[in-house]
């Protein structure tokens, strides 16, 4: 319990340094940041996009046979199918979703590529290459919590010394620091929202303290209570919003285009996930700015999002999990991202607000937007508090999202270009993050085989 203490207060220190030093020299800070970067993201990206591609053929091969029927845990699911699945997308992408949805088709196309290559590259950064990171890790801690009664995978399996408080620290710092920023974007919209329909400007520092308290009133309800009814009405409004741009702009378009490129990406995932610009400056450029950049902030979230699927997938079997977490959200993905990016086309707009209140001029639609990033918030801060409670210690998951809070709080009362260094910070991050993640799986691996090799030779 001590240990698990001072990981909390080694992890708090951490971030507090860390934006001491954001504020105090913002320019230099971003400079050695963006440095780091470009020396390892822009040349070695490569190493947050094949162990992915290759977990990604893994999984879906070792779903069709009988190992897919390996089961974590005993007894049933302790959450229906569709309320799993909302839960996970939720705390997954739900927000990201939004945001993007319509804008990085519109920013391919305006570097020159097709319509049809800009949406085959945003099928390549969010379907598969995303959600098999939170698969991975969501298997590994399953199998470790409920079938080898591992309880807390990620200190135990590193043997609970140095290395293994490290790697835990720098976990919840990432989870913290993400989190927080998107405390900062959920406020944004909010704020705008309330000056349109009521003209009243609020404070963003008190609409962040607000969506804590919001947060935590979830936490204190439950799980089965506070994120999962959440994770419904979000499901329900995002379906709602998906909905209205395929039926108000070009259905058949949509349809069609879905059609069309569904299987050419499939065709060309190998390639589009191993792409690493050989003999091509501009093309390596332009994948440090995509592909790798979007990969290596997954991996910031591959743990937060991976522990949280964990908990909540007691019962489940791993063919239930690859379906679940992979397949059905990819094909979502790529739906969400022909919609919205067509859609965003169409209207001529450049970001989802715009289309929302393009397609919709009574503002009822943009009623459902506002409210769908609040409660996709609201789940993503309330599982943030119960991961980072996972990874420390007991009882302490209001104080995370308090913890989470006041830094987005403090981050936007220094403003500046403060904002953009810590996205600087948080791709940077990922690097001792996905080295961790690499370590937590070689680990597990040879804890299972070391266990299996104890079974055969006591059966024996």
């Amino acid at each position: 319990m001590q240990r698990s203490y001072l990981t909390s207060i080694f992890s708090i220190t951490t971030i507090i340094i860390l934006i001491a030093i954001t504020a105090i020299f913002p320019s230099q800070f971003e400079h050695y940041l963006n440095l780091i970067k470009q020396q390892v993201v822009g040349n070695f990206g490569f190493i947050f996009t094949y162990p992915a591609f290759l977990a990604s053929l893994f999984f879906i091969v070792i779903c069709f046979t009988p190992w897919g029927n390996i089961k974590f845990g005993s007894g049933e699911p302790e959450f229906k199918t569709l309320s799993w699945m909302g839960m996970l997308f939720a705390t997954g992408m739900g927000i990201a979703l939004v945001t993007w949805g319509v804008t990085e088709p519109q920013a391919h196309l305006e570097e020159g590529m097709s319509l049809d290559e800009s949406l085959l590259h945003a099928y390549n950064h969010w379907a598969l290459l995303a959600w098999v990171g939170y698969l991975a890790v969501g298997v590994m801690f399953s199998y470790a919590l409920y079938n080898m009664g591992i309880e807390k995978p990620a200190e135990e399996l590193l043997g609970n010394g140095f290395l293994s408080k490290l790697n835990l620290v720098s976990l919840v710092v990432s989870t913290v620091i993400g989190l927080a920023l998107t405390f900062s974007y959920a406020s944004n919209p909010i704020q705008a929202s309330l000056v349109e329909w009521f003209g009243v400007e609020i404070n963003t520092s008190l609409i962040i303290a607000v969506l804590a308290l919001f947060a935590i009133a979830s936490s204190t309800s439950g799980l089965n209570r506070g994120i999962k009814w959440l994770s419904n009405y979000n499901s329900l409004f995002a379906l709602i919003l998906l909905f209205a741009a395929f039926l108000l702009t070009q259905p058949f378009e949509i349809i069609t285009t879905l059609g069309r490129l569904l299987p050419e990406y499939l065709v060309r995932y190998p390639a589009m996930a191993t792409d690493i610009g050989l003999g091509d400056p501009e093309r390596k450029a332009w994948l440090a700015d995509w592909l790798y950049a979007f990969e290596a902030s997954w991996y910031g979230w591959f743990i937060f999002t991976g522990v949280f699927i964990a908990r909540i997938s007691r019962g489940r079997t791993l063919r239930q999990m690859v379906l679940g977490i992979l397949i059905a959200p990819s094909l979502i993905s790529c739906f969400w991202f022909t919609t919205f990016g067509l859609a965003g086309i169409s209207e001529n707009v450049d970001d989802v607000f715009s289309l929302i209140a393009q397609l919709d001029a009574t503002g009822i639609l943009s009623i459902v937007l506002t409210l769908n990033i609040l409660l996709f918030f609201v789940t993503s801060a309330d599982s943030a508090g119960l991961v980072c409670e996972m990874l420390t210690v007991k009882r302490s998951r209001i104080f995370w999202i308090i913890a989470m809070a006041g830094l987005a709080i403090s981050i936007n009362l220094l403003g500046g270009d403060i904002y953009k260094v810590i996205l600087t910070l948080i791709s940077v991050a990922a690097i001792p993050v996905a080295i961790g993640v690499f370590a937590l799986g070689a680990a597990f691996v040879v804890r299972v085989m070391r266990n299996r090799a104890a079974a055969k030779q006591t059966a024996s």
